[in-house]
């Protein structure tokens, strides 16, 4: 694992630890330690916020995104299991599922639908176009064999009759080279 890595996995340890140990003292001093703890797990994880809230098109809500982090790391340090998969995958898949839901309920499924329309009207118009109606007769023609019969060719394709493989071509006779 990389530095990083191991350092997201002390810092996780440690806030573990640390809340565990706060559930069995609730004390001022167990619950600044704890709260350290998170702050500096937090601090670890900062740039990936960063990084998915912006490729989630959620930088004008930096604020909303930052808290749903927070309750996703919480979350991670809760239901983390070792056996399963490890502490940087599964923080990476709580951030993440905490930012999907807060872009849906804040922008629905907008961002994609208007992707596929998009993409829809294109490729329709681009097939409704001279050059698109051309291509596709082209390519409806290319895959047929020559029997006309629908069916793709099978096997090696056929070398030209008198050209063999590693053979000179025809117009390079001994002949040729003698005088």
């Amino acid at each position: 694992m990389s530095a990083k890595s191991d350092a997201l996995k002390t810092a996780m340890t440690d806030y573990i630890q640390a809340r565990t140990a706060r559930g069995a003292a609730p004390d001022a001093r167990a619950r600044v330690v704890a709260d350290r703890a998170f702050a500096r797990l937090a601090a670890l994880v900062a740039p990936r916020i960063r990084y998915f809230t912006r490729s989630y098109g959620l930088a004008d809500v930096t604020d909303d995104a930052a808290q749903v982090c927070a309750i996703a790391l919480h979350r991670a340090a809760e239901r983390y299991d070792p056996a399963l998969a490890r502490i940087t995958t599964y923080v990476n898949w709580q951030l993440r599922a905490k930012l999907q839901e807060l872009r849906f309920r804040l922008h629905g499924n907008q961002r994609s639908a208007g992707r596929r329309a998009c993409h829809c009207d294109a490729v329709a118009r681009y097939a409704a176009s001279r050059r698109g109606r051309r291509l596709a007769d082209r390519s409806r023609h290319k895959s047929r064999d020559r029997t006309g019969s629908g069916r793709r060719p099978r096997g090696p394709r056929r070398r030209p009759a008198g050209r063999r493989m590693g053979s000179a071509p025809s117009h390079h006779t001994a002949a040729s080279f003698a005088s």
